[in-house]
């Protein structure tokens, strides 16, 4: 199934709200990550691994292998990397979560309810190489 704008949001949208309510990262940063970083749902990631946000490593010992852009001193490069493979988007969704609620470099996002800072900080902290990646979110 391929998903436009509005139904991929419509799916996500109580896993986000939930997720909020249990985790206190702001539903709408996790779903505009969400609707970039797995092309709507559509990316080969997403349909692979159940991998929403473009997380490296691995999962439960679970992972895929995938051509991903880096950006290394301002210039794209393609390389190979590890991303983690989830059982669902639900998983996905919480470890999201859970990478920001543990990791000291996010410590700014945790409560935070404005989403135009938390895109900026999500940037600055770190968590993509483009450097466009808070205005696209």
């Amino acid at each position: 199934m391929a998903y436009t704008d509005q139904t991929f949001l419509a799916v996500l949208k109580p896993y986000v709200l939930q997720d909020m309510k249990d985790t206190n990262i702001l539903a709408s940063l996790t779903a505009a990550q969400a609707f970039i970083e797995s092309n709507k749902g559509n990316s080969q990631l997403t349909q692979k691994a159940n991998n929403l946000f473009g997380i490296k490593g691995t999962y439960q010992g679970q992972s895929v292998k995938m051509l991903t852009t880096e950006y290394y001193n301002g210039k794209a490069t393609k390389v190979y990397a590890d991303f983690r493979k989830y059982p669902n988007w639900l998983e996905s969704i919480a470890d999201h979560s859970r990478l920001f609620n543990t990791n000291k470099r996010y410590t700014n996002l945790r409560g935070c309810r404005d989403y135009k800072q938390a895109c900026f900080s999500v940037q600055q902290d770190g968590y993509a190489t483009s450097p466009t990646y808070a205005t696209t979110l």
